[in-house]
């Protein structure tokens, strides 16, 4: 997860710059590099939006679905705010409103430092000792919704979840995979 974590920081970084360069870049003196820059903005932006989405299933197994809404709906959200005040409200040129719309995001991007996973860590941050991933996932169900079977379906990702702590910090209760093979008979 630290792994994601740094990927989608970087991946979201680059997007900001090129966001910033676009501004940067005299749009009426070389339209080549504005398009070439304006692609590469694209890109980078487009792919920040899939390692959201990419994070999300490991906030809250119980609660997918409105964790994705809620990241759906911010960056719906974001997007128009900040549309509206770049390029809108504020007294900008286009250019001025590209590029203070990619400092913008390079510091917003900054706040996934802060995320942290107890189970696996944040980008700077280790694991703490002794959380497990049934801790964290099971932390969502009370006693009650257990005895009937409702936590089922997140103890089973939480065990396919371990495979997120990388190996540098190896799951300690994990058992290896081992082959089985299986003779058939041959009568």
């Amino acid at each position: 997860m630290r792994g994601r974590l740094w990927v989608l920081w970087i991946v979201q970084t680059l997007g900001g710059v090129f966001c910033l360069l676009l501004g940067i870049t005299p749009v009426y003196s070389s339209l080549t590099a504005t398009m070439v820059i304006l692609i590469l903005f694209s890109i980078w932006c487009q792919q920040a939006c899939g390692m959201n989405c990419a994070v999300v299933p490991f906030i809250s197994k119980r609660s997918t679905g409105l964790v994705y809404g809620l990241v759906g709906a911010g960056g719906n959200t974001g997007a128009a705010v900040t549309q509206a005040i770049f390029f809108t409200y504020l007294p900008l040129s286009a250019t001025q409103g590209f590029f203070w719309l990619g400092v913008m995001v390079i510091g917003v991007t900054a706040l996934y430092m802060a995320v942290y996973f107890p189970m696996w860590g944040g980008m700077f941050c280790a694991a703490k000792p002794g959380i497990t991933e049934e801790d964290y996932y099971m932390s969502e169900y009370t006693s009650a919704e257990v005895s009937q079977g409702l936590h089922t379906n997140s103890l089973k990702f939480a065990f396919e979840s371990k495979s997120e702590r990388g190996w540098a910090n190896p799951s300690k209760d994990a058992e290896p995979v081992r082959a089985v093979h299986v003779k058939g008979d041959t009568a």
